[in-house]
């Protein structure tokens, strides 16, 4: 009776052996991350460069202006003292008139002096602003680089399991 009903000790009639079937292997998505990170890095890079360059060029333009105030005030304070020294040697003006015209012309001097300290001032704060500019800009191809190389990483990581695959 044991044979009749199957439950006897010999093997199973009509049962098969398991075929091994390879499961899918989860696909990594640490690296796809770590890309999407750097990308964010790289737009935020890219936004503090473009904030750098525009403080760049408003100190340059600051700049421009102090330097032109400069020369014109350095423009005007020689041709106040020329003239006065033309009226004076051409006995237009009386000496105490040229005496005043003299200490206009030191007063106008101070002024010229403060001008160019301004933009001396004005020339330092543009190059501070250029070296920001510049620093973010080589953070930024830095960055750049990294991402293309782990770009390249990944596809070529792909690929490689791919052809496993085949």
């Amino acid at each position: 009776m044991i044979g009749v009903s199957g439950q006897g000790l010999g093997p199973r009639c009509g049962k098969r052996e398991v075929i091994e079937v390879a499961e899918r292997k989860v696909p990594d998505k640490r690296l796809d991350q770590l890309l999407h990170v750097r990308k964010q890095r790289l737009s935020r890079l890219e936004r503090e460069r473009h904030e750098a360059r525009q403080v760049w060029r408003r100190r340059r333009e600051k700049f421009h202006a102090a330097k032109l105030r400069w020369r014109e005030a350095v423009a005007k304070t020689q041709e106040q003292w020329q003239q006065a020294r033309r009226q004076f040697l051409d006995m237009t003006i009386t000496s105490g008139q040229f005496r005043s015209a003299k200490a206009a012309y030191e007063r106008m001097k101070r002024e010229v002096a403060q001008f160019y300290l301004d933009c001396q001032n004005q020339l330092q704060r543009c190059r501070e602003a250029g070296g920001k500019f510049f620093e973010a800009r080589w953070a930024v191809l830095d960055a750049n680089r990294q991402q293309e190389k782990l770009s390249i990483l990944r596809d070529e990581m792909r690929a490689l399991e791919q052809a496993a695959e085949s």
